[in-house]
């Protein structure tokens, strides 16, 4: 029985802390299809595209189409992060850079998402193996799906 009893334990506590992550480790995208948003300048805008979260190679990636009053604009960079914490269901960084692609219509680095050397944190809830919910500084929440 004592054997029983010492394994079962054993083979909880290893899938537990071994296999159960809590947060992800492969790239992670979040799909947004209708967010709407308020800006740094307190302007409305809506986002429709892509958000992976690269933590293992400290970056970040956006990709997407930027609605606001003045029109349409194509988004595409990326976010270097430094300064990266894991712990448990948080990860924190610093916006390191910010680089804007050729084809981003937007062009200021410091107009979406965060601002370099603004802090982000990560609150990460597991949904399911390779799906988290993830909120980004109290204010973005969708979900997240490793590939």
């Amino acid at each position: 029985m004592v054997v029983i009893a010492l394994t079962l334990a054993g083979y909880y506590m290893a899938t537990r802390v071994l296999f159960d992550k809590s947060i992800p480790d492969a790239p992670c995208t979040m799909d947004i299809t209708h967010g709407e948003f308020i800006n740094d300048q307190y302007r409305q805008y809506q986002f429709k595209g892509s958000i992976t979260l690269w933590l293992r190679n400290n970056m970040i990636t956006i990709f997407g189409v930027y609605n606001t009053a003045e029109g349409m604009k194509k988004i595409a960079r990326s976010l270097l992060l430094d300064h990266v914490k894991k712990d448990k269901k948080v990860v924190t960084a610093e916006v390191k850079a910010t680089h804007v692609e050729l084809s981003d219509e937007v062009h200021d680095p410091e107009n979406f998402f965060a601002r370099t050397n603004d802090n982000l944190t990560f609150h990460f809830q597991k949904i399911k193996k390779g799906e988290y919910l993830v909120m980004i500084n109290n204010n973005w929440v969708a979900t997240c799906r490793e590939h």
